[in-house]
């Protein structure tokens, strides 16, 4: 099992700070909780290896957890659609959040705690996925 967390950047003192945004972010850690490993992806390259709903692959390939500080709604409800949970930080820092998911301590986003849905819109016509109904 994967989850993907968005980050500042890519060289080593970066990777291990969270972006304040899964959305805009430029790159992302994705953790294998079995293996124990990291990898960092570029948004491309994520989205190239996942998918835009992050379950593109083999079951060990696909992503089932997000922890951001915000999410978009759009993205949202891809995620949740998708059996996606989207977890609140409770760190700034990567390693730190791993560990409070494997302890279980971190809380779900709901649709209230998601970014103001006033900024990207509600609609469909606001969202570049045919994921949105």
């Amino acid at each position: 099992m994967k989850i993907c967390m968005p980050i500042i950047g890519k060289n080593a003192a970066l990777v291990n700070i969270l972006a304040d945004d899964f959305y805009k972010a430029n790159f992302y850690c994705v953790h294998d909780v079995a293996k124990g490993d990291n990898e960092i992806f570029s948004k491309p390259e994520l989205m190239s290896r996942f998918g835009l709903d992050l379950r593109k692959g083999g079951e060990d390939d696909i992503v089932k957890a997000i922890i951001s500080p915000n999410v978009r709604p759009m993205a949202f409800k891809i995620l949740k659609d998708n059996d996606i949970k989207v977890f609140r930080p409770n760190s700034k820092l990567v390693d730190e959040n791993i560990q409070f998911y494997k302890e279980s301590v971190l809380e779900e986003h709901d649709i209230y705690s998601v970014e103001d849905p006033s900024s990207c819109g509600l609609s469909c016509s606001s969202c570049s996925s045919k994921t949105c109904k």
